[in-house]
């Protein structure tokens, strides 16, 4: 199935966002800007843009997005100091070290695919519920969206969520600097399992086995590059 959708953003996952924002800086050269809070999930975020070539784009099976601001970024996700930790706790559960968490597809048609996912026999898709989401940018903006979301992650994050922005202004519109994606790869024990699930989103994403590079753990991978150097996480 070909899911017509488009990279809305890739999450990593942080114990301490201000210690790592600012060791995102040192690798690769540039300042995440402050995204805003989460109001009752305990958590805060940091952006940057995010580019993508087209050789990625067409290999991960996705829409491309032309032009000097593609609606596509990068997500630091770390602990709010301004709310109660144990509220961050099932969010970050195992976070210990900035780690590729997960990442969000922007279909054309969400409603469409939600339920197509849930219909779906061979493979078996699990997208989880839909959830309306809110969050007050710096400038008292509030973005309001809505996503899936099942917990555990599928397959430790290597599927997408799905995500839909209704109204608000996306994120990525933001003044803000930006990083290049040069790899994205998944670690997992049942790669033909996992191929299976990506295939129904008309995703192709190359998927190893944990332990054939040096540090990989199951789950997502990616290379990021920026104008002071690159991250590999």
């Amino acid at each position: 199935m070909l899911s017509n959708s488009c990279f809305d953003h890739l999450v990593i996952a942080v114990p301490d966002l201000r210690k790592y924002v600012e060791q995102c800086e040192v690798r690769l050269g540039v300042a995440a800007v402050d995204g805003g809070a989460h109001p009752g999930l305990g958590t805060a975020n940091a952006l940057l843009g995010l580019e993508l070539s087209d050789e990625l784009a067409d290999s991960l099976g996705l829409k491309n997005q032309s032009g000097p601001n593609p609606l596509t970024y990068l997500e630091i996700l770390g602990p709010d100091p301004e709310q109660d930790p144990a509220s961050a706790a099932t969010r970050l559960a195992g976070i210990t070290a900035p780690t590729v968490q997960r990442w969000a597809i922007r279909p054309d048609d969400f409603d469409g695919l939600v339920t197509a996912a849930a219909r779906s026999r061979e493979p078996r898709v699990r997208l989880g519920e839909v959830h309306d989401m809110t969050r007050r940018k710096p400038d008292g903006t509030v973005l309001d969206w809505r996503l899936t979301r099942h917990t555990p992650l599928p397959w430790s994050g290597i599927q997408p969520f799905l995500i839909d922005w209704k109204d608000s202004e996306h994120p990525a519109m933001q003044e803000m600097p930006s990083v290049r994606l040069e790899r994205l790869w998944a670690s997992s024990g049942e790669p033909d399992a996992v191929g299976e699930v990506l295939g129904f989103f008309g995703i192709g994403l190359d998927i190893i086995a944990p332990g054939d590079e040096a540090g990989e753990t199951e789950g997502l991978h990616a290379q990021l590059k920026g104008p002071g150097g690159s991250w590999t996480l």
